[in-house]
């Protein structure tokens, strides 16, 4: 680990410790799972624990997966045994049964290129509104899956080892 690389899980008492306190927290995610609203290295979203209001559908919430992994995935779904389904914007695959405990907080601003996204605005909610539809999203990802694909075959037919 470089001196740049952090670890969420060695911090993640004091994380709490702020959020049970009433304050907010401030994270800069990494990974591409929720594209194009987040990016890497440019984007930061300020976490807020609200103990009295559950996670609504379309909410950003932080979570431990059971294998501790922390993730920064949208509700999709409430279920109706009270777990929720999570997915990424940049991910079609749906995870299913996180419990309610395993979320730590949600997504309370969103911070792109130093400006606050305003999550009341219509821009954002017209976002959300087209991005959580599953056509939509398939019709997106179709061009890069294609792609994709193509490379891979591309790959095994002109490698060397054929």
């Amino acid at each position: 680990m470089n001196n740049n690389d952090f670890c969420l899980a060695d911090a993640i008492d004091a994380i709490e410790e702020v959020l049970a306190s009433g304050a907010s927290f401030r994270i800069y995610p990494t990974g591409v799972s929720m594209l194009p609203l987040l990016v890497q290295g440019r984007d930061s979203v300020v976490l807020t624990r609200n103990a009295d209001i559950p996670a609504k559908k379309h909410d950003i919430a932080f979570y431990r997966r059971k294998d501790g992994h922390f993730v920064l995935h949208r509700v999709m779904k409430i279920e109706a045994d009270g777990t929720y389904t999570m997915c990424g914007d940049n991910q079609l695959v749906l995870e299913k049964g996180i419990a309610p405990e395993q979320i730590i907080a949600r997504v309370s601003e969103v911070c792109r290129k130093d400006k606050d996204i305003d999550l009341d605005g219509v821009g954002y909610r017209l976002y959300v509104l087209l991005w959580t539809k599953k056509p939509i999203r398939w019709i997106a990802f179709f061009p890069r899956r294609a792609a994709s694909k193509i490379k891979r075959i591309f790959r095994r037919l002109f490698s060397k080892d054929a």
